[in-house]
């Protein structure tokens, strides 16, 4: 199989109308892409695919925008003032299976996961010349097993339900296994098969990180903590508290990071491309980035998003988050930098959210350990709020109410509100009060009908327009 023919079956029809020259993926420079009619032979080769992957990965068709994006404008937490309409479709839940972002998630998610599933295949065959070079290689593999589960994991989210024992039997997404010949017949698996496999991947991530000689790499790649922290998330989500529990730990373990506790550092988490001592993964920018229209900074300061005033009224008067989110609104933690409105690195794994994960797997396990809990959930609320007496939070059920509330308030902006919401079955009111009482865990967004319409076999979820608020 070819580069230029990567997931050919899935994305044609799309990326004949939507692919610029500008934009191209096949046109950037060798940094980023790879001959598209050769094999993957030297390190080089295998660094290159990789450099294309992660650029994929960041583009704003995926988690540069339109993921974390979607993972916060349409639920409770936002506002939008139609100074534009750049996400306000999804923002009030005007969804068509020709949605354009929705498209963009799609498209850019496989070809990710098939460009990893590329690096994974031809490095299995891969053939030592210089002594080093195979654990360079190894060490390619592992970020492509972990990138590849990543973006699974979005997508299976995205567009199936949310893992339950009633769900897991339900349609998921398709799972790849190894690249996508071109005109292939796919079709779409349950949401068990997809976590099954997001697991093994992750699995295999920390095989090929183990192996001899191969280096850890920094918080912008899926660096060994990064996989960790993944996998903790996965089986949050999946309700196997006690994996969820030891896999935050590795991850908080690995990534040698501490919260802070002051405004100024929490300022310039969000306001500097420094690396932070809570960052475990983020999606890189560069100062002189121009992304324009196109960044999720931009989405939040210019064109109409914001977080609401009821949820920014849940901050206590001193909490340290209100640096960015209180006052009048300049786009929160999306401000940008001093510099440059437009970037600012993003955040897709931090140290909080592994405390925050092992507080509810804790309160929710077989046994529950509240105690636990209210320690962990202190190693985040105790650091952002000065005020806060640890005296009013009980050790009993009742914490796990404090632990969600902490999610909302300490992941805003980030792209976890609408999944959180989702797999805590949370019946709230989306586009701003607009509709009320909206079960979003029965909502799926719709396959786009671009992929349903190319006749190489997915399906479009049946009746998914029936769980639109109304």
């Amino acid at each position: 199989m070819t580069m230029k023919k990567i997931l050919f079956a899935l994305l044609t029809g799309w990326m004949a109308i939507s692919f610029t020259a500008c934009d191209d993926f096949l046109t950037e420079t060798p940094s980023t892409s790879v001959p598209t009619e050769e094999a993957l032979v030297t390190t080089q080769d295998f660094q290159n695919a990789l450099n294309g992957v992660y650029y994929t990965l960041g583009s704003y068709r995926f988690l540069g925008r339109d993921v974390l994006a979607i993972g916060d404008a349409p639920t409770d937490i936002t506002s939008h003032s139609v100074a534009t309409s750049h996400f306000y479709d999804i923002f009030r839940y005007q969804i068509l299976d020709t949605n354009s972002y929705i498209e963009e998630i799609w498209a850019y998610g496989y070809w990710a996961i098939d460009r990893c599933a590329r690096i994974i295949k031809e490095g299995a065959s891969f053939k030592e010349v210089t002594k080093g070079d195979l654990a360079e290689v190894e060490g390619c593999i592992a970020q492509a097993y972990a990138i590849k589960a990543l973006c699974s994991f979005y997508l299976t989210n995205m567009f199936g339900l949310p893992y339950s024992e009633a769900n897991k039997t339900t349609l998921g997404i398709v799972n790849v296994t190894e690249p996508v010949p071109a005109y292939s017949q796919v079709s779409r698996v349950s949401v068990e098969q997809n976590y099954s496999l997001i697991l093994d991947d992750i699995t295999k991530a920390k095989e090929y990180y183990a192996k001899e000689g191969v280096e850890n790499v920094g918080k912008q790649y899926m660096n060994t903590a990064a996989v960790a922290a993944l996998e903790a998330r996965v089986k949050l989500y999946m309700k196997n508290y006690e994996g969820a529990i030891t896999a935050a730990q590795e991850a908080i373990t690995l990534s040698g990071g501490t919260v802070v506790s002051t405004k100024e550092d929490y300022k310039n988490m969000y306001t500097t491309l420094a690396v932070s001592t809570e960052d475990i993964f983020f999606i890189a920018k560069a100062e002189d980035d121009y992304l324009s229209a196109n960044a999720l900074n931009t989405l939040w300061n210019k064109y109409g998003l914001s977080i609401n005033s009821a949820t920014v009224a849940e901050y206590s008067p001193n909490d340290i988050r209100l640096a960015l989110l209180g006052g009048t609104w300049t786009g929160g933690k999306m401000r940008g930098i001093t510099t440059n409105n437009q970037i600012s690195n993003l955040p897709v794994f931090r140290l909080p959210e592994m405390y925050l994960i092992q507080a509810e797997a804790y309160a929710k396990q077989s046994t529950p350990d509240y105690g636990k809990a209210k320690e962990k959930l202190l190693e985040v609320a105790a650091k952002r709020n000065p005020d806060l007496d640890d005296n009013e939070i009980a050790e009993d059920q009742t914490v796990i109410d404090a632990i969600d509330k902490e999610r909302k308030l300490e992941l805003v902006q980030e792209g976890h509100r609408f999944f959180d919401a989702r797999r805590l079955g949370k019946i709230i009111s989306v586009a701003d009060g607009s509709y009320t009482n909206f079960n979003i865990a029965k909502f799926v967004y719709p396959i786009p009908s671009f992929e349903v319409n190319s006749g190489f076999g997915v399906i479009q979820t049946e009746g998914w327009s029936n769980n639109l608020p109304r």
